[in-house]
Order: structure tokens, then C-alpha cells, then sequence
């Protein structure tokens, strides 16, 4: 675990991330536990969409919620 971030406040992260996936109607939500891999990272959310519109649209989503929610996103995919 990165010293920037508690257990807790990483399953609030997650839980907001997955939330605003699934109210997008997401597909395939995966939670990637990527800790001992890299030091950049310690989760990947993967979810697929069924139209790079609606990929899109997911992405804003779970930027703005996770913003709302206090966290900053440092990347993403599919916007």
C-alpha cells in the first residue's frame, strides 16, 4: 500500500468507481489488485461499454464522481 492512501479511503475509492460504472450500465467490471507490480498504482478498474460513446460517457462518469468524491484520477482509457 502507497503511503498516500489508507485501506479505507482505497475501498471508498473503489466503491465510488464501481458505483458510477454500474450506473452507467457498464459491462465486466474488473478489479485489478496491481500492488506488487508497480509503485504508480495499486488498483485498475477495467469495464467495458457497448459503443465508444457509451465508453466515453462511462469515463466522464467515474471522473466526475471520483472528483465529487474528493479523489483526483490521475489516468484513464476510453475518453
Amino acid at each position: 500500500m502507497t503511503n498516500t492512501m489508507t485501506e479505507e479511503r482505497l475501498k471508498e475509492c473503489l466503491a465510488v468507481v464501481e458505483n458510477a460504472l454500474n450506473d452507467m450500465k457498464a459491462k465486466n467490471i474488473t478489479v485489478m489488485n496491481v500492488e506488487a507490480l508497480t509503485d504508480v498504482t495499486e488498483r485498475i478498474v477495467i469495464a467495458d461499454g457497448t459503443s465508444k460513446r457509451h465508453v466515453r460517457a462511462m469515463a466522464d462518469s467515474v471522473g466526475a464522481e471520483a472528483k465529487q468524491a474528493g479523489f483526483m484520477p490521475i489516468g484513464r482509457e476510453g475518453g
